[in-house]
């Protein structure tokens, strides 16, 4: 019973691996594409989201009714996904703009972590400021150069997810061999 539930899991782990190679092939050879149309994917889900909130909110009971705030988040989701749609270009444009300051404010504040350490001996504040600096570089040129930064995300995410992919697969296979 249990080496059929194993075979079975395998068997859609396989089909699930090859399924995710293509999709980071497709990241790793058509990057802006892959943006674009995770961007739709994003804006499509939002509005989807939103009319179930909707549909939601005209199911409860009135008492219910008084206190949910369904009927509100569904129509600001589905205006979200809409202006996702619309302006999805200009959002792919804007991410690592947007990515880069909170890179940049998050280690302002880690510096400054690293700094108050400084007065306690032994805690390797030192390397946590260089870290926090080269970190805050890093958001810069991601604001300095973001399209290309944004290439390179995407890109590095496809290789990520194929290597993870093939050793799943790999797995996979040998599982379904040694369960023969």
């Amino acid at each position: 019973m249990i080496k059929n539930y194993v075979r079975k899991y395998e068997k859609y782990s396989s089909i699930i691996s090859v399924l995710m190679i293509i999709v980071s092939l497709f990241l790793i050879f058509k990057p802006v594409k892959s943006l674009e149309f995770i961007v739709l994917i994003f804006g499509v889900i939002l509005i989807a989201n939103g009319l179930m909130r909707i549909v939601s909110y005209f199911n409860i009971d009135n008492e219910m009714r008084l206190m949910s705030l369904d009927l509100l988040e569904g129509i600001i989701t589905i205006l979200t996904g809409t202006l996702t749609l619309v302006y999805r270009q200009d959002l792919i444009n804007v991410f690592p703009v947007i990515l880069g300051i909170w890179i940049i404010a998050k280690n302002i504040v880690k510096l400054q972590f690293a700094i108050n350490l400084s007065t306690i001996p032994n805690s390797g504040w030192g390397w946590l400021i260089v870290l926090s600096i080269l970190t805050i570089i890093l958001g810069i040129i991601i604001i300095i150069n973001p399209f290309s930064t944004l290439i390179a995300i995407t890109l590095l995410s496809g290789i990520l997810l194929l290597i993870t992919e093939l050793c799943d697969l790999i797995e996979s296979i040998y599982v379904l061999i040694k369960l023969k």
